[in-house]
């Protein structure tokens, strides 16, 4: 009961809301950081520390949580342990690429149509829908999209366009399909 407080009386609504997110705000956050970091193909290399970085507060903020005699018995103490695995299961899945990819299909077919056809590389450094397109190269009738930030060190990710061009074909290390003619590909150097 808070001073001033009548006997009886309900805590007020925003209350609740407050101890929800007090708890599943720090696992929310980490999640959404970790969608938007493995929605570009490869994964996004600063999107993913920033995001690892997150899960490592949150954990730290549940296990206080979890510790502290106030709120050891919540039920809520259950939702970050259940957010993670939601969130690695949709990443493991590709979800994340997938929803982004068909957000920006159109942008990108649109995109790889005005491309001029004498042209082997071309140098983009721009946004086609949700993805920072660095570099469009054709080879053997695929045109591959370099997209900026994804991958490793010795590793290009992106996506590869190639009508009636067989997967095996391909000249990337993996590809994974999508939807038609799109692929999602990763290139290593080493």
């Amino acid at each position: 009961m808070m001073i001033n407080e009548a006997p009886g009386a309900r805590p007020d609504a925003g209350s609740g809301r407050r101890r929800r997110l007090w708890f599943i705000g720090p696992a929310a956050f980490a999640a959404a950081l970790t969608l938007i970091a493995f929605a570009l193909p490869g994964g996004h290399f600063l999107g993913v520390l920033a995001a690892l970085g997150a899960w490592l507060l949150a954990g730290v903020w549940w296990l206080i949580l979890l510790v502290g005699p106030g709120t050891r018995r919540s039920t809520l103490n259950a939702w970050p342990p259940i957010i993670g695995v939601v969130t690695a299961a949709l990443v493991v899945t590709g979800l994340p690429t997938r929803v982004a990819f068909l957000a920006s299909e159109p942008a990108l077919l649109h995109y790889a149509e005005s491309l001029p056809a004498g042209e082997d590389y071309v140098s983009v450094d721009r946004f086609v829908g949700v993805f920072p397109i660095s570099d469009v190269q054709r080879s053997e009738g695929a045109l591959i999209f370099g997209v900026d930030g994804v991958g490793g060190l010795l590793e290009q990710c992106g996506f590869t366009y190639a009508p009636g061009v067989d997967a095996k074909g391909l000249p990337v290390t993996t590809a994974d399909h999508l939807t038609g003619d799109w692929y999602a590909t990763c290139t290593d150097f080493d």
